[in-house]
């Protein structure tokens, strides 16, 4: 289950992957753990960030769907304007019609924060980048609704754009796809619990082997 919506431009992706996919990211916790440190290669002040150790073919087995959709989504909505607006729909490519490559560079990585560690604004090498929130604690919801200030985004993740902006309450077994270049930041928070996500970028989108520099 997915859906997108372009609240100021840029297409973003949601995607349920509870179940099969987040049990598998889940899994693989331990490992992660203790392999490379990825903290010189990432904008977060968060101390304990990891190369993602997971197996490969079985990982992109998982993403490969959501990416496909993302492309799918973001197809239509591109016919949709060359269609309405100029008229022309000839240099839109169908996803379906066409064999897709691509590659993670050196990710994914995996984040593990802590009270008091956030990811300053910042965007992303890449074409699409991605997000999953493979286990976010009650605490911080339970933080939120306690607090007394009117705002509080306690380890909430944040799109901005120009004068816009739109907070996202992170649920376990979530998915965003989002162009590299949207900027975004994750919110510190005070409770004394683990938050751990992943993030990735996808480089080299190729249409039978033909590369592609838009989103």
């Amino acid at each position: 289950m997915y859906e997108s919506f372009a609240p100021f431009g840029p297409l973003i992706y949601r995607g349920d992957i509870r179940g099969e996919f987040n049990d598998f990211l889940l899994k693989h916790l331990d490992s992660v753990r203790v392999s490379g440190d990825a903290r010189d290669k990432l904008a977060g002040n968060i101390e304990e960030q990891r190369y993602a150790s997971y197996p490969h073919d079985q990982f992109m087995s998982y993403v490969h769907y959501h990416i496909l959709n993302y492309l799918r989504e973001n197809y239509k909505r591109l016919l949709k304007v060359q269609r309405n607006i100029f008229n022309d729909n000839s240099k839109i490519l169908n996803p379906d019609k066409h064999q897709i490559g691509y590659h993670m560079g050196q990710g994914p990585w995996v984040n593990f924060s802590r009270k008091g560690e956030f990811n300053p604004i910042h965007n992303h090498s890449g074409l699409i980048s991605g997000v999953v929130f493979i286990d976010i604690p009650d605490g911080l919801q339970e933080e939120r609704e306690n607090s007394t200030h009117p705002i509080n985004p306690a380890g909430c993740l944040e799109f901005i754009n120009s004068n816009t902006q739109i907070l996202v309450k992170p649920k376990t077994g979530t998915l965003y796809l989002f162009p590299s270049y949207q900027l975004h930041v994750v919110y510190p928070y005070c409770s004394d619990v683990e938050r751990i996500s992943m993030s990735f970028n996808i480089y080299d989108l190729s249409y039978d082997g033909n590369l592609q520099n838009f989103i």
